[in-house]
């Protein structure tokens, strides 16, 4: 049989309603457990200690599903073109990963307003495409070397899977004639290999060709033929992604995170163990949210680097989650427990556990806290320093100021906290 983790949850509502749902919940790792296994969740235990980050916050949120701009991932029908040439199924995978990054862009707070003129899915450049490409408009973006104030980029490379968004300075860098042999654009740089992340106090994306690297007082540097880890770390486990089952849309979902991870500044991702589920096929969880109740059929995770790093999928029978990435202060707040809080949280809505212990109760704690994380971690320039923010089905966690385009009212709220924590 499977041993089934009964889990009650309080609603509550602060500034969102809580999760509910949290019920007939299945430990599981692709085969049943036996009966004589009293507490599975001694067969993973918590790697090392997790302490709530000084100064860190949270911030409630409701949470409504983005919906895709019309355009966004329409390829060219332009018969010059290598889309032209593409099968159905090649087409439509290529406008999925395209729609997919507008997702993206709208949970990391982009202020994106769709198809910058009626655009398409392009190869770039025309001869010899070394890229896909969609112009978008984002209504918070500044003036560019590219001459269109409100231009964003959407990526992904010809040989790709994943598309990336490269906006603000790191765009603007992309459009100088500073890369390879003199060249800008994808020619020069390269494809995207991730999002901006945060590096030498500044902010950088890393590409096929090299990293751009932005500080903070508006310096910007091209530095080719660098990655953010060695050689070495570039190669990955086999382990990773690995589900009993071999369950291959499991294992791209997490190896596609892992890439992104690798070309983010996380060294040394080696796998704790294979990738377990918590299943809620019996009665799914529902997540309550704007755009109508979201549920979650069951969730995936694989722990790296002796529990220094975690990741997450969410699958669900209304919503296209991703693998998400946890990490550094964001998983120490998220596994800290239900006694180590965040400001901003509630401790009635912590679900609670028959079992005790465990990686399992943890994460389960941390879901019932913070929400399923809906980003991987990003940063924000705030008053001449970047800082970094993670999106949560719950709300933003993060150091206060913690939103790009946070009002005058959330950030009243944030210092409140702030100063509450300050007076514990």
């Amino acid at each position: 049989m499977i041993i089934k983790r009964h889990l009650g949850l309080v609603l509550v509502t602060l500034l969102l309603a809580g999760c509910a749902g949290f019920n007939n919940a299945k430990k599981a790792s692709g085969k049943d457990i036996g009966e004589d296994e009293k507490n599975p969740d001694e067969r993973i235990p918590l790697l090392r200690e997790y302490h709530l980050p000084e100064d860190m916050v949270f911030l409630p949120a409701s949470f409504s599903w983005p919906a895709v701009a019309p355009g966004v991932g329409v390829i060219t029908r332009e018969q010059n073109d290598p889309g032209a040439g593409l099968s159905e199924h090649e087409k439509e995978t290529l406008a999925e990963s395209f729609q997919t990054a507008y997702i993206e862009g709208q949970l990391r707070q982009s202020s994106l307003e769709g198809v910058l003129g009626g655009d398409f899915v392009h190869g770039w450049p025309p001869v010899a495409p070394l890229s896909w490409v969609q112009n978008w408009r984002d209504r918070s973006s500044s003036p560019n070397t590219w001459g269109i104030p409100s231009l964003v980029l959407a990526i992904r490379g010809i040989t790709g899977n994943a598309v990336f968004i490269v906006r603000g300075v790191i765009l603007n860098m992309y459009g100088r004639s500073r890369g390879i042999n003199g060249a800008n654009g994808v020619t020069g740089y390269g494809a995207p290999l991730s999002e901006e992340f945060l590096y030498n106090g500044g902010i950088a994306q890393c590409f096929d060709y090299g990293l751009i690297h932005a500080g903070a007082a508006g310096t910007e540097a091209f530095i080719p033929h660098k990655l953010p880890v060695s050689e070495e770390e570039t190669s990955m486990p086999g382990a990773v992604g690995d589900f009993p089952g071999n369950d291959r849309a499991i294992r791209d979902d997490f190896q596609k995170a892992w890439q992104r991870g690798t070309h983010s500044n996380l060294r040394g991702l080696n796998p704790d163990g294979s990738v377990q589920r918590i299943d809620f096929s019996e009665k799914p969880w529902e997540i309550p949210a704007d755009s109508g109740t979201i549920h979650i059929d069951a969730l995936y995770f694989q722990s790296f680097n002796q529990g220094s790093v975690l990741f997450l999928l969410a699958r669900s029978r209304n919503a296209p989650f991703q693998t998400r990435i946890i990490a550094g202060p964001f998983l120490n707040a998220f596994l800290a427990g239900k006694d180590n809080p965040l400001p901003g949280t509630s401790s009635a809505s912590i679900p609670t556990t028959v079992s005790p212990g465990g990686f399992t109760e943890a994460l389960l704690q941390g879901l019932g806290l913070y929400g399923i994380p809906l980003t991987d971690a990003y940063p924000a320039l705030e008053g001449g320093t970047y800082r970094e923010a993670q999106r949560f089905s719950r709300g933003w966690m993060g150091y206060p100021p913690i939103l790009p385009s946070t009002s005058a009212a959330s950030f009243s709220i944030l210092m409140d906290l702030k100063i509450s924590a300050e007076r514990r």
